[in-house]
């Protein structure tokens, strides 16, 4: 039952990491934690737990970051940067959607480089653009962090089993 609970969320929390509806680094954390707590600790300990919680955080993180990044590569100054890091939050939280991010990233890097830097709208345009493509870098930043948090939970679980048994 623990492991079936744990391919679960692994499984929705690598396609989170793609969609932006979903929690996906967070998901496999949960996925991961519920399986140390059903197991009491014994297969993953609390060790483990903090470095998986670590790299759930820099998944996280990160996406912001690359986010900005990108606006940042395109021509946004200060404003856009942080348009495009709120955008990409909100748009993530009002529009829980495929594109939701992408669209908030690109809505608050134009609109803050036009209302705020007074830039123009070719300007404008430009770093909105800059932060989707730092926001689609982002999104496949956090599926290779989820990747590396499965396959370390992977690896956890297999170096626990017994020689020559298969975990059902």
């Amino acid at each position: 039952m623990e492991i079936a609970i744990l391919i679960t969320f692994c499984l929705f929390g690598l396609v989170g990491t793609l969609l932006p509806a979903l929690p996906g680094s967070g998901l496999i954390f949960i996925g991961a934690l519920a399986y140390a707590a059903l197991t009491n600790f014994q297969i993953i300990n609390t060790t483990q737990i903090i470095i998986l919680f670590g790299l759930m955080l820099i998944g996280a993180i990160g996406q912001f970051f690359i986010t900005s990044f990108g606006a940042r590569v395109m021509g946004a100054g200060k404003y856009g940067i942080i348009g495009a890091f709120v955008g990409f939050f909100l748009g993530m939280v009002l529009i829980p959607a495929p594109g939701g991010c992408l669209l908030g990233a690109f809505a608050g890097a134009f609109i803050c480089e036009l209302a705020f830097a007074v830039k123009s709208q070719r300007e404008s345009l430009k770093a909105g653009i800059g932060a989707v493509i730092g926001a689609l870098f982002s999104l496949f930043f956090e599926f290779f962090i989820g990747v590396v948090m499965v396959a370390y939970t992977i690896y956890l679980i297999w170096h626990s089993l017994p020689p020559n048994t298969i975990p059902v």
